[in-house]
């Protein structure tokens, strides 16, 4: 019995090892989008990567348009030219990536827009840089509108000579206190 664990427990050690990723400086990544003339997504796109007539990966981009591709690429493989295709769209690249640095995953943006291949990252979700102070500009409004709002209340209040008292809360001892002043 103790050798039937042993051997489950050994196997299953070595089926780990196999399914193990490749190491981070083996790891070439390529991402991007696949977007249409108005940079709308193209959903179920092929994307395919290959060194010269051979397919290293393919997969089809998501609903948004985008795709990963996981590539295994060694040091030696820097400055190599690659051929990219997204549908009928076709693009080399050339990899490129720091051989020294061996603990960064390698990232490569490819993108195609209307057919135009543009590398580097797109800024899809992008604020435009005048909403910031814009969005400030309306924080500050409304902070002042409530101050102003309040002190003219307080105003108000003592224009109109609050004289009245508070009335009476309804504890015995508050009330025992009140009767004695």
């Amino acid at each position: 019995m103790k050798k039937l664990i042993l051997t489950v427990f050994t196997g299953c050690l070595m089926i780990t090892n196999v399914w193990a990723e490749h190491e981070v400086d083996h790891r070439y990544n390529i991402r991007g989008y696949v977007l249409d003339e108005n940079q709308q997504g193209i959903s179920n796109q092929d994307v395919r990567v290959f060194d010269g007539s051979s397919l290293l990966e393919e997969t089809r981009t998501d609903s948004g348009g985008y795709y990963s591709l996981h590539l295994h690429l060694h040091n030696a493989d820097n400055r190599r030219i690659l051929k990219l295709r997204a549908g009928p769209h076709e693009a080399e690249l050339r990899v490129s990536f720091d051989a020294k640095d061996l603990n960064t995953t390698r990232i490569h943006e490819a993108n195609f827009i209307g057919g135009e291949y543009i590398e580097g990252k797109l800024d899809r979700l992008r604020v435009p840089p005048w909403i910031y102070p814009l969005g400030g500009f309306l924080a500050l409004a409304v902070i002042v509108v409530l101050l102003e709002k309040r002190r003219k209340k307080k105003i108000r209040q003592k224009q109109a000579g609050s004289t009245e008292k508070a009335p009476a809360g309804t504890h015995k001892a508050k009330r025992k206190r009140r009767k004695k002043r």
